[in-house]
């Protein structure tokens, strides 16, 4: 029963990362992506500081290395994937974004030289043909914001497993997991506001913002309901289901994003499309129900 709960609770949290393509997407158009990503950290900094603030006491060494590093990390991907929102449409942002799950045991192999899996070798091949069919490259080129999203995706990889490091000796530490938290959401903040300086200091950006209902929308929506409550959510009901579990459920991001986005009339899917997308689901998925048959 508490897996069933825990499964339930993680399958919410997923739709509701999911909404956040199409809110950001809409936001973009009256806010540079380094002034969201500010915007939306900042607030759930504020909201972390708040409820977890006697977590802070926690806070050593090694508590702040290790929060600051996983939040460049996490900081970093967020950015990448922001920016690309800006030239790439919210359905092929979220597909894009889904294909981390398969590039972590790469990430693994490079980091920890652990074995690559013929699974997870085939899932790669597949999730470039998924991507060529979804993005059609030959037909529009390759957009610089699928590219900045492809990276966000391998970057998210890299957080995925450096998490699972660095979080190994305090997994029954609530007070250390919640100071993470809050000090990933800082790094975050503090690179966002450098980039921000660093593109208008180079004439490549602005500050530009207006602060419309879409913004504000974006903002709350995006602070409270994809970062503070599903980190909340994760770290209570995770530890009931298994990893595998989780990553297949995790894995349904894109898909629920799409069907967002057409549900609301933000976009349309041609056949090509949906084709691609059963391709990425297909690649991420696959090796995961693989491996939970063998009870890896």
């Amino acid at each position: 029963m508490q897996r069933h709960h825990a499964e339930i609770a993680l399958a919410l949290i997923t739709v509701l990362w999911a909404g956040t393509f199409v809110v950001i997407k809409t936001a973009l158009a009256e806010s540079d992506p380094s002034v969201f990503v500010a915007l939306r950290f900042g607030l759930a900094l504020v909201i972390g500081l708040v409820i977890w603030r006697r977590s802070l006491s926690s806070i050593d060494g090694t508590t702040l290395r290790r929060g600051s590093m996983l939040g460049l990390i996490f900081g970093s991907g967020f950015l990448l994937q922001t920016f690309g929102l800006t030239e790439t449409s919210a359905s092929t942002s979220a597909f894009i974004t889904g294909t981390m799950v398969a590039f972590v045991p790469l990430v693994q192999r490079i980091l920890h030289g652990t074995s690559l899996r013929g699974t997870h070798a085939a899932s790669i091949v597949l999730i470039l043909g998924g991507l060529y069919l979804f993005t059609s490259p030959e037909l529009m080129g390759i957009r610089l914001g699928d590219v900045q999203t492809l990276v966000s995706a391998m970057i998210w990889a890299i957080y995925v497993v450096k998490i699972d490091d660095w979080t190994s000796d305090v997994r029954e530490d609530p007070q250390r997991q919640n100071a993470l938290v809050v000090l990933q959401f800082a790094a975050t903040v503090v690179l966002a506001l450098l980039s921000m300086v660093l593109f208008n200091f180079t004439g490549h950006g602005t500050t530009h913002l207006v602060w419309s209902s879409n913004v504000i929308t974006a903002v709350l929506y995006c602070s409270i309901f994809a970062s503070v409550i599903p980190t909340f959510v994760q770290t209570r009901f995770q530890q009931f289901t298994h990893p595998v579990r989780a990553g297949i459920i995790f894995a349904m991001e894109p898909l629920a994003a799409s069907v967002i986005a057409v549900a609301i009339g933000a976009e349309t899917l041609s056949m090509r499309q949906m084709m691609g997308g059963g391709v990425l689901i297909a690649a991420i998925v696959v090796p995961d129900i693989i491996a939970m048959r063998r009870g890896e």
